[in-house]
């Protein structure tokens, strides 16, 4: 393949032709902000809890400035002292030095920001590149590989200015080409985000209803109901509701021959409950040494070794199944399935699995502690609708996921095939 053809984009913007041009990523920018080092204990000050936010890789996640984790703010003459005569100014580029390195993310908007620790910022040179071309660019495949193969340390990597002024990358030789793909990518970044912040209001939405629609502890009501219901609920056990509580255990032949789907915990999505069952075990195996924890449509999976709570049920789709020894198999004699699950979800069983875990090689809860559980249960047809309501939740949550998740393929994607 000749050099024309290796040094250009598989997917380019119509318009432009030439061959993309090898350069020093600092040859695109004109100045790096670097606090490195500072504190302000060397100005006789302290962080405080209002005026200018710290930004720091802390809170400088891959796209966006997460102004909510472990917020630092500096006052007035804080802010003087520390940034001096140089201001962080909108769209300038913010980048991670280490733990993590190599987050990318661009100053919001122009209301004044302190630049902290593990943290550089880059100004661009307008003649050569833009804001928004040089924070796609470091985020691009190739470059992110470059940060890691020349980065230092063991857990925590990072890399120094030193070794960051080494680092190449490949640019269009014209401007509007560049301006062009970091609008692009900049609009792609705007729709994530968008799309995250669906998410995580839903999520948040069904947070504050599982405190309020469940009776607080030592209360028989709950502090929000459907219309039609008054009626006290009822404490029991989840052992006096269900017809079987049991565990599978490890499969003998551990080659994943065969046919059965094998359940874990990895298989069971975390937000959706969606179970993804990869590995498989012979029909021999599932008849015979494992008889026990063969699973059944509608039974409850519950997590009780090392990550404790995770919840699901069982569908057709994915039988003839079982499971191991981490996952609890609930099987229910009365009340509704979906009230059961967003109850095992809530805050009750979460505090319960605080304060009761078994501490090992790993957290755990016995089965017995399991049939132990409390949980208040309202009439059958309140169940119904609280449990229903909270199915629909949980499944706009999961749309919301899924089109998360495609959007941030497809950015990974073009990030792969619109740079070089």
């Amino acid at each position: 393949m000749s050099e024309l053809k290796e040094n250009v984009p598989k997917i380019r913007f119509p318009g432009f032709t030439d061959a993309w041009e090898q350069r020093k990523i600092l040859d695109n920018v004109e100045e790096v902000l670097d606090y490195r080092g500072k504190s302000p204990t060397k100005f006789g000050m302290e962080w405080g809890n209002k005026g200018y936010l710290v930004l720091s890789a802390l809170n400088i996640k891959d796209g966006y400035i997460d102004k909510a984790v472990e917020a630092k703010y500096g006052d007035q003459e804080l802010f003087e002292k520390w940034m001096g005569e140089r201001r962080l100014d909108k769209g300038d580029v913010l980048f991670t030095t280490e733990a993590p390195l190599g987050n990318v993310a661009q100053v919001p908007d122009d209301e004044g920001y302190i630049l902290n620790q593990r943290a550089v910022a880059f100004k661009t040179n307008s003649r050569k590149t833009n804001n928004d071309f040089l924070a796609q660019l470091l985020r691009s495949p190739l470059v992110q590989e470059s940060l890691n193969s020349n980065a230092s340390g063991g857990t925590a990597k990072g890399i120094g200015m030193k070794e960051f002024a080494k680092l190449t990358a490949y640019v269009p030789t014209q401007v509007e080409e560049q301006t062009i793909i970091g609008t692009f990518f900049k609009y792609l970044d705007t729709l994530i985000t968008l799309h995250q912040r669906k998410l995580s209001n839903v999520k948040n939405l069904k947070a504050g209803l599982l405190q309020k629609m469940f009776p607080k502890d030592g209360e028989d009501f709950p502090e929000v109901r459907f219309p039609g219901f008054t009626d006290a609920w009822e404490q029991s056990r989840l052992g006096e509701i269900t017809s079987l509580i049991t565990k599978g255990t490890t499969p003998l032949d551990k080659s994943g021959n065969g046919t059965i789907n094998f359940v874990k915990i990895e298989n069971i999505d975390s937000t959706s409950g969606e179970i993804t069952a990869s590995q498989k075990i012979s029909i021999i195996e599932h008849e015979g040494y494992l008889r026990r924890s063969q699973l059944q449509e509608d039974d409850i999976l519950f997590s009780i070794a090392g990550t404790l709570g995770r919840v699901t049920s069982v569908k057709s789709d994915i039988l003839p199944a079982n499971t191991n020894q981490a996952l609890a198999i609930i099987r229910l004699k009365t009340g509704y399935l979906d009230y059961v699950k967003t109850y095992l979800k809530g805050k009750a069983v979460s505090d319960y699995i605080r304060k009761n875990p078994t501490i090992g090689a790993q957290p755990n809860l016995s089965l017995e502690q399991v049939g132990n559980l409390e949980i208040s249960l309202p009439s059958e047809e309140e169940q119904v609708e609280v449990g229903t309501f909270f199915a629909q939740l949980d499944r706009l949550i999961t749309l919301h996921q899924r089109k998360l998740e495609h959007l941030q393929e497809q950015k990974k994607a073009l990030l792969q095939q619109m740079f070089v």
